[in-house]
């Protein structure tokens, strides 16, 4: 639920709404450097009920399918004992580990950060039932098809080799 109604604050939020548009691209209007292109979307949940993100924001997609997603997702919530940012670098290291473990079991990882950028719903997570710690990452995984091929900017433009 935590997630949902952190999809939901974002949909309400005008400044929230401008930044994904800038990091999404509308492929039939422009060929993508960077960003996610709109046929990277994938398909929306056909019940309405799925705990993803919608990169297409409030926008409607033409063409873009529907098609039936599990009922109970296998979720999984990464959290550290304090929140600094040496935290920071272990959580990553153990995203890293869960990640690698999951392609060598043939399983598909996708994050669901939605309720970590609200304040009041990443409080929530600290509830004493779901333990103690400070909440870094939800990973939802699962058996599901293989997304597409996105653009990648060539590694001489990202990465300086120095001798």
């Amino acid at each position: 639920m935590l997630i949902r109604d952190g999809e939901g604050f974002g949909l309400r939020d005008p400044a929230r709404e401008a930044e994904q548009r800038y990091w999404t691209r509308d492929t039939s209007m422009e060929a993508p450097v960077d960003g996610v292109p709109d046929y990277a979307f994938g398909p929306t949940d056909a019940s309405g009920r799925a705990l993803n993100r919608d990169f297409a924001g409030t926008d409607i997609v033409p063409g873009r399918a529907g098609a039936p997603f599990e009922d109970r997702p296998q979720l999984a919530l990464l959290r550290t004992a304090r929140d600094r940012p040496a935290d920071w670098l272990r959580a990553g290291q153990a995203l890293e580990r869960v990640l690698l473990t999951a392609v060598l079991h043939g399983l598909v990882a996708s994050f669901a950060t939605q309720p970590l950028e609200w304040p009041e719903l990443r409080h929530l997570l600290r509830v004493p039932a779901l333990g103690t710690g400070h909440p870094q990452m939800i990973v939802r995984l699962g058996y599901g098809p293989e997304g597409p091929c996105t653009p990648r900017r060539p590694v001489a433009e990202v990465l300086t080799i120095e001798p």
